[in-house]
């Protein structure tokens, strides 16, 4: 399935084993409620094999190239708090919407993705969304955001996130 339709909001919650549909289900129901006005949503929905969306178009993975091409592409993107993910935004001058996952709700090991997104949002980097109930007011800021562009800003907590990362990758190789 090709997406040729612009303008698009794209929403990933990435590819981390436990689910995330407080997120899917908060898009789907946006959208469902008019918030992306007339945007088409599409969804990589990620490890949540029993989510279906109503109002929105949705595969369970990307290839690579296409992920980079969406996050690049949409009007607005709505993620989950990975570095990985956050990194490729921001590096592309993106201001996105961010609902972590939480150990709390079972959505990950640990409450490292809250950090790294209270530390972007103290730098302006990402609008942060903690429960489903902020999304709508975070769309229109994003929205707002996202039509005004954002020049990339050096920041070193990005700088030193990617540098471990690509050592992971290498170590992989």
């Amino acid at each position: 399935m090709t997406l040729e339709v612009s303008p698009l909001v794209f929403v990933t919650v990435g590819n981390a084993t436990q689910g995330f549909e407080r997120l899917l289900k908060a898009a789907d129901d946006a959208a469902g409620n008019g918030i992306f006005g007339d945007e088409q949503v599409f969804m990589q929905t990620g490890n949540n094999p029993n989510f279906r969306a109503t109002h929105c178009q949705q595969e369970p993975f990307v290839e690579m190239h296409r992920f980079e091409s969406l996050l690049k592409d949409a009007s607005l993107v709505i993620s989950h708090g990975g570095a990985g993910t956050l990194i490729n935004l921001l590096q592309n001058g993106r201001v996105p919407i961010v609902m972590p996952r939480r150990r709390g709700y079972s959505e990950h090991v640990d409450d490292h993705q809250v950090e790294l997104v209270k530390a972007l949002a103290a730098e302006g980097r990402v609008i942060p969304v903690y429960e489903p109930e902020d999304l709508e007011e975070a769309v229109l800021t994003g929205k707002a955001l996202n039509r005004q562009g954002v020049a990339p800003q050096p920041s070193q907590m990005i700088a030193l996130v990617s540098k471990a990362i690509e050592e992971i990758r290498q170590r992989k190789s």
